[in-house]
């Protein structure tokens, strides 16, 4: 008996030992930094732009972040660099191949550290470029581990790169500062991958920030300003088709339900001034009807708002008065909307605000069997845009302060 206990003794022990030096292996291999990456090794993209170079042949460009040496200098890599202050802060290179992945393959070759794109939050797709088609560079960007998803997507006119080339005033960077203008959501907010969703969705539709160079101040450099969103272009099968205005820009936000913040001013009728007032919440929805064999689409807007300024010289305690400003709003809201909505449908028959992923929603068996004309259906679509908006905070407001009326006129 007391050898046999001896025995099962020594197999734990040898089980346990066993399991020991198996585990210090494990642990043996699994530490270290073989696969690691030095900062000193990185060229560090902060914003990429894609511009048509000749017949089958595009343009990469990339903005990279120059990192300060000791005592305030700057480690140059060379190539074209704008500089905030006296310190060199980005640079930007460019190289040409028959696709991204064949441009970045010839970047890399004139760089003497390794091209990182985790902190890339901009790209910038030329005018040319965008009319010859994209659909095939956001292919790469989402089949790529590389390139972020998250990144903001913008078309300039002219050349993508000359944005990069600017030396913003406040900002450390020309890419910084769109991607600080797209936090505000005055305008389109467009990712990698809402841009990917929007041209495999149903509509095959897509709208993107249209952003402009603006002038420098008098007596400084031409590239010493910024880029700025300036409408939105709109794509049709991966191409740009056309281009809508800043306030038609506005009302694709209204349709879409993407507004965040904005502050309207308004001239009611039968006043003397103006109202300011700044929305706090909206909701847009989105009601399909198939009545008959007839599409019809009517678009609820709903606004919570508070006044800013009043300069009408009438007291925002009369509800007759608070009414009419509420009224003016809806018309203003409802305008902005149809300057979206009737080029979208007449001239580039692209349904840019998702009315199809709307009925197909609703009407999924109509919707099998007509979404082969889509394009002649949304044309022809009757849409019916109904605001309603609410100011839940006048404020108090002396009407004595400004020019003085007693109520509205008659």
């Amino acid at each position: 008996m007391r050898g046999k206990a001896d025995l099962q003794i020594r197999y734990r022990f040898n089980r346990t030992l066993s399991v020991l030096l198996l585990c210090s292996l494990i642990l043996i291999i699994t530490t270290g930094c073989w696969d690691r990456k030095e900062i000193n090794d990185l060229a560090f993209v902060m914003g990429a732009a894609i511009d048509q170079k000749s017949k089958g042949l595009l343009e990469l460009s990339v903005q990279v972040f120059i990192p300060k040496a000791e005592g305030g200098g700057s480690a140059s890599l060379g190539g074209t660099s704008s500089k905030g202050g006296t310190q060199e802060q980005t640079m930007v290179i460019s190289a040409e191949g028959v696709s991204i992945a064949d441009a970045m393959s010839h970047l890399q070759e004139r760089l003497p550290r390794e091209v990182f794109w985790g902190h890339n939050e901009v790209y910038i797709f030329g005018q040319a470029r965008a009319q010859q088609g994209i659909r095939e560079d956001v292919d790469f960007m989402l089949r790529s581990s590389e390139p972020r998803e998250r990144a903001n997507v913008f078309i300039s006119k002219g050349l993508g790169k000359d944005t990069l080339r600017l030396i913003p005033p406040l900002e450390r960077n020309s890419s910084e500062v769109l991607r600080e203008i797209s936090k505000f959501h005055t305008g389109l907010q467009v990712t990698i991958k809402d841009l990917s969703e929007m041209l495999t969705g149903d509509a095959n539709a897509a709208a993107l920030p249209y952003i402009v160079i603006q002038p420098p101040e008098p007596g400084l450099p031409p590239n010493q300003t910024i880029s700025f969103i300036s409408g939105s272009a709109i794509l049709k099968d991966g191409k740009m088709v056309g281009k809508l205005d800043s306030q038609a820009a506005r009302g694709i936000l209204w349709l879409r339900d993407e507004i965040k913040t904005s502050v309207i001013t308004v001239t009611p009728t039968k006043s003397k001034g103006s109202v300011s007032l700044r929305m706090i919440r909206s909701n847009t929805q989105l009601h399909p009807s198939i009545v008959n064999g007839v599409w019809r689409m009517n678009v609820h807007i709903e606004t919570e708002e508070d006044v800013q300024q009043n300069t009408t010289g009438i007291s925002l305690m009369e509800p007759e008065w608070i009414k009419t400003i509420e009224t003016s709003m809806d018309n203003l809201i409802e305008d902005r909307a149809k300057k979206a909505l009737q080029p979208a449908q007449k001239s580039f028959h692209s349904d840019i605000f998702g009315f199809a992923e709307a009925f197909h929603r609703k009407y999924p068996k109509a919707w099998n069997t007509s979404k082969a004309n889509w394009n002649d259906i949304f044309s022809k679509m009757e849409v019916v845009i109904i605001s309603s908006s609410h100011i839940v905070r006048p404020g108090i407001s002396n009407p004595d302060a400004t020019s003085p009326q007693k109520g509205v006129d008659s």
